[in-house]
């Protein structure tokens, strides 16, 4: 079915577009004929309602036939065929018309001969301009399918980066820990699977809850504190009104885990990662903040996994998704806006 008659809004509008249309037709029928204003609107709105009609059938013929995949002689013939035949149906209706209201309009039928040629015309020329308008519109949402085709490849991509960047850091955790505490780097193992069972079937979806990344981040942490025990302390402060807000899968957890990395990992006595997130109005701002040893080597700003988050943000968001870095008195902190989007986990 033609998308204009699913859709209730672009219905309205395309009826409305016929309105200047209608007043064109009586306009002309008046100077052309003579007509009076009943008589050129009795004509006038039959003639415009079935061209209406016909010019949403071009749709299927532009889609049958591809303007840059079909010869030119083809398109020029074929349209210019379908129009003869689509002025040829709409002025059948408007004899049609004329005839049944010949004894309200007396001569009607009659006088509307000589302005069925420039009807003819005019019905032509707009079903041709039907044509044009059907494939401009089939080559934006051509364009705008290869964009959101684009778009999801790239997701999918920066999306596979983060299962192996997590695990093998992971595995370097287990791999320190089996020469110092082996029951610790069993229990290790347990939480790990644990993490990588719910990331992988998380990872599949496109959206997923608020609540349910935040819940995956905190399993990521349940990892780590294995390995650092009191070292590592955490505090949260979150929205409740953020839990139902869609954002992409894994988004959280790179930021923990760059924390952990850069952060808690290279003090000795280890330090607190504060998450907070809060809701305002149709955006969703989650912040993490963590200590860090600023005559470290490795600058805290490295790492795929901020980049990640950035490159998801803009090409899930748009300019609508940021992520800003800031650091002040020995403090990392991660703060990102994104818009609150509700009803769109799959």
């Amino acid at each position: 079915m033609h998308p204009i008659v699913l859709n209730r809004r672009s219905l309205f509008f395309y009826l409305v577009v016929w309105i200047p249309l209608v007043e064109t037709a009586v306009v002309m029928l008046s100077l052309a004929g003579h007509f009076s204003s009943e008589e050129s609107w009795a004509l006038a709105l039959p003639f415009t309602l079935g061209l209406a009609i016909i010019c949403l059938s071009p749709f299927y013929m532009c889609r049958a036939m591809p303007f840059d995949r079909t010869p030119v002689w083809r398109l020029l013939g074929s349209h210019l065929l379908a129009a003869m035949a689509a002025s040829g149906l709409v002025l059948a209706g408007v004899n049609f018309t004329a005839l049944g209201m010949d004894r309200a309009l007396p001569g009607l039928a009659r006088r509307a001969g000589p302005v069925m040629p420039l009807l003819a015309l005019f019905a032509i020329l707009i079903y041709l301009l039907s044509v044009g308008l059907h494939y401009a519109g089939l080559a934006i949402e051509s364009s705008r399918r290869a964009e959101l085709l684009a778009r999801d490849a790239e997701l999918k991509a920066l999306k596979a980066q983060i299962n192996p960047h997590f695990l093998f850091n992971s595995l370097n955790s287990i791999s320190a820990l089996t020469s110092i505490d082996p029951s610790r780097a069993r229990e290790m193992c347990i939480h790990l699977s644990d993490f990588l069972r719910t990331s992988l079937r998380l990872g599949e979806r496109i959206t997923i809850p608020f609540a349910a990344d935040l819940e995956l981040a905190r399993t990521y942490l349940s990892v780590e504190k294995v390995r650092f025990g009191n070292r590592l302390r955490v505090k949260e402060e979150i929205d409740p009104a953020c839990a139902d807000c869609d954002i992409p899968p894994l988004l959280l957890q790179p930021l923990v885990e760059n924390s952990i990395k850069h952060g808690i990992a290279g003090l000795v006595e280890g330090g607190e990662i504060h998450m907070s997130a809060k809701r305002n109005g149709k955006s969703v701002y989650f912040m993490i903040e963590n200590p860090f040893d600023p005559d470290a080597k490795e600058n805290p700003n490295s790492g795929i996994g901020l980049k990640n988050v950035r490159d998801r943000l803009a090409t899930r968001f748009g300019a609508a998704g940021k992520i800003e870095i800031s650091v002040e008195q020995g403090q990392f902190r991660v703060t990102l806006s994104l818009p609150c989007e509700k009803g769109r986990t799959v």
